[in-house]
């Protein structure tokens, strides 16, 4: 098989970097995609530095059985804490969301908000990347760990999200009109989040980077030859009950055949 036509792989803590393969789906549908969701040991936001390394290390290692062109990783907090640990060691090469979604954010004019887990936040990879590219940038950030179980649990559009949501929100101050959604599950809460914050620009991090993963195809990576849509295969290392309707949800389409892998 030509590099071009090998797969990408993608994984996530849990089933929010569907989001990312929602994004690569419309962008690039002809591309074949591995998806590995770390379910059973969600989430990765509440743990500690050298522990979401290793997570990383051995979910990449998981992705490598597929002989991948590129790994994404669809994880804010593992792209702050594991990315480059990944990149040292992986035969392919290998993206993070963090870097796209502040190149998004310095773009616009004005405060930029962050919000994200907890080791997103205190990892402060978003402000380094920012201010790399924008110096001048004023920056707020809100720590949001409530927001993962939310999405997990399936409470997109629910009273009690709309409530925390609020919560967080108001960390920010109100000149703040552009905010990053710095974890791949936030999306899936957006309409409590923009009944909390009416006139706000919300930069996807998914979005972005599936843009940039495009950027890579057209470049040395290459597209898959075949013009026909991409298979996609998801792998989890756990399944739950509510795992069909909840990641259909995330991906915006029908949650085709699950495989549970060990780790």
């Amino acid at each position: 098989m030509s590099r071009a036509d090998r797969p990408i792989g993608v994984f996530d803590s849990g089933m929010g970097g569907l989001t990312v393969i929602h994004a690569l789906r419309q962008l690039v549908p002809q591309e074949e995609l591995v998806y590995l969701g770390d379910t059973a040991r969600l989430p990765y936001g509440s743990k500690s530095h050298h522990t979401i390394e290793r997570y990383t290390l051995q979910m990449g290692e998981l992705l490598q059985r597929h002989d991948p062109k590129l790994i994404v990783i669809a994880c804010n907090t593992a792209s702050a804490h594991g990315l480059p640990a990944l990149q040292a060691v992986s035969p392919c090469p290998v993206i993070g969301v963090i870097e796209p979604g502040a190149e998004a954010a310095a773009a616009v004019p004005g405060p930029v908000g962050v919000i994200g887990t907890l080791a997103t936040v205190g990892s402060r990879a978003y402000e380094t990347a920012i201010l790399r590219r924008d110096p001048s940038k004023i920056i707020h950030s809100a720590a949001c760990p409530l927001l993962v179980p939310l999405a997990e649990e399936g409470w997109f559009d629910d009273p009690v999200t709309d409530t925390i949501c609020r919560r967080y929100l108001d960390l920010l101050p109100p000149e703040v009109k552009t905010v990053v959604l710095g974890c791949t599950h936030y999306p899936t809460l957006l309409p409590s989040l923009e009944r909390c914050r009416p006139g706000t620009l919300w930069i996807d991090s998914g979005r972005v980077t599936a843009k940039a993963v495009d950027r890579l195809l057209q470049g040395t990576l290459g597209y898959r030859t075949a013009s026909a849509r991409g298979e996609l295969r998801v792998q989890l290392t756990d399944a739950s009950s509510r795992l069909k309707e909840v990641g259909s949800r995330f991906l915006e389409e029908a949650l085709g055949e699950v495989e549970v892998v060990d780790i």
